[in-house]
């Protein structure tokens, strides 16, 4: 009997470990560049657009988001984070933006609230 109450509480803790992560992460304002999962490791756009004859890194980062993700780099600290919204980036690919979220830091998945242009 002890055991049958065992097995049954293990699925909860997953859940309710996750849950709380981002219900406490407190919001935070971070200021990057919408990039690609695959080009921000590499810190760069050149690579990926000399071998796919890609005009522009907007559509550099539109192309390889559909495989890797979209994703706010931070050139200064070199920082790359996931982002939970996978759709408003598209019209900013490869422009600064400041994005209020929380941060999970587990996965350093942003969980956007919102997203603006820097001018």
């Amino acid at each position: 009997m002890v055991c049958a109450v065992a097995s049954q509480a293990a699925p909860a803790q997953p859940n309710a470990q996750k849950t709380p992560a981002k219900a406490a992460a407190p919001m935070q304002t971070f200021v990057g560049v919408i990039s690609d999962g695959q080009c921000a490791v590499k810190g760069s756009h050149k690579e990926v657009m000399a071998k796919a004859k890609v005009n522009t890194a907007a559509n550099c980062v539109k192309g390889c988001a559909r495989r890797y993700g979209y994703v706010l780099y931070v050139p200064s600290t070199k920082k790359i984070y996931k982002l939970s919204d996978q759709e408003r980036p598209a019209e900013l690919a490869a422009r600064k933006v400041r994005i209020k979220g929380a941060l999970d830091k587990a996965t350093q998945t942003i969980y956007v609230s919102s997203i603006e242009p820097v001018l």
